[in-house]
């Protein structure tokens, strides 16, 4: 967590607020979420205007007017929040200064950039886990391009799935893990995108075959569409859970056919639902109808 939906929903807000806009101040309050200094991060990144804002894989990139790419990545814990400023319109005539009072901030902000509408975007991270660099636009091109399809894009199609299992000596639930393979997708959304397709975890990638990958493929679609059009799944109401970038919870979970149903009976076929460990990471499935 956060993977495809949650990541995406968050770049949907960040679009709506931040291209067009500079940003005024940066302040890092944890030197561990980014890449260098604080000091040098904050630096390069102010004064800079943000053109554009896309999701890669479960990357957040930000497009700046000098080249470079303000990449986020997430991982376990964090997320954007978007406070807007009193004035939408019209440049901020604040000071540089910095955040006086941190307990103002919601727990575990890590960092504050405000931009000159007076618009704030708090990275929040209770695990500080995840983090942010400044690229060029070549070093991010390398990165992005050592990524798998998009399981959202038209080219992401059966035939280009088949292919890639068909090549890998992996089960067929890490390759879907793996973002080399295909970019995006986690465990949530594996372990139920392998039921829909009423796929075992445990098959290898290369046995999954034409007819079983077709499914996996439909499979993989829907349940990130479905799960996007929910803004994601939230499993709690922690400060370790996610949220979006207005603070709202994800409302996929309670769509969960097998994550996190160890011992209940399958909706399909009300075999009671396993879980084992897969690639350290928990797998759940129904050893009664996924084959």
């Amino acid at each position: 967590m956060p993977e495809l939906p949650e990541v995406e929903t968050i770049v949907r807000r960040l679009a709506q607020s931040v291209p067009g806009h500079r940003i005024d101040r940066a302040e890092i309050l944890r030197a561990n979420v980014v890449r260098g200094t604080p000091r040098r991060f904050a630096r390069a990144i102010e004064g800079r205007t943000v053109e554009r804002v896309r999701r890669r894989a479960k990357f957040i990139a930000a497009e700046l007017d000098d080249g470079r790419v303000w990449v986020t990545h997430l991982r376990m814990s964090g997320r954007y929040l978007v406070v807007p400023g009193s004035r939408r319109n019209g440049r901020s005539r604040g000071s540089r200064g910095r955040v006086s009072d941190r307990a103002e901030l919601p727990a575990y902000t890590r960092a504050v950039f405000t931009l000159d509408d007076e618009t704030r975007l708090l990275y929040i991270d209770a695990r500080t886990l995840g983090g942010m660099e400044l690229l060029s636009a070549g070093e991010w091109e390398v990165r992005s391009a050592a990524l798998g399809p998009e399981p959202l894009e038209p080219d992401f199609t059966p035939e280009v799935l088949e292919a890639r299992l068909a090549t890998s000596r992996q089960s067929v639930k890490p390759f879907l893990l793996d973002q080399t393979k295909v970019a995006g997708i986690g465990n949530i959304y594996a372990v139920e995108a392998l039921w829909r397709a009423r796929v075992s975890p445990r098959r290898k990638a290369r046995n999954v075959g034409p007819v079983r990958a077709a499914r996996l493929h439909r499979a993989i679609v829907d349940v990130l569409e479905e799960a996007l059009g929910r803004s994601g799944t939230s499993l709690g109401a922690t400060y370790l859970d996610y949220a979006d970038g207005d603070g709202e919870p994800g409302e996929f979970y309670e769509l969960l056919n097998v994550y996190d149903r160890e011992g209940l009976p399958c909706p399909r076929c009300e075999t009671p639902i396993r879980r084992i460990v897969q690639a350290q990471r928990s797998t759940y499935y129904c050893p009664g109808c996924q084959r």
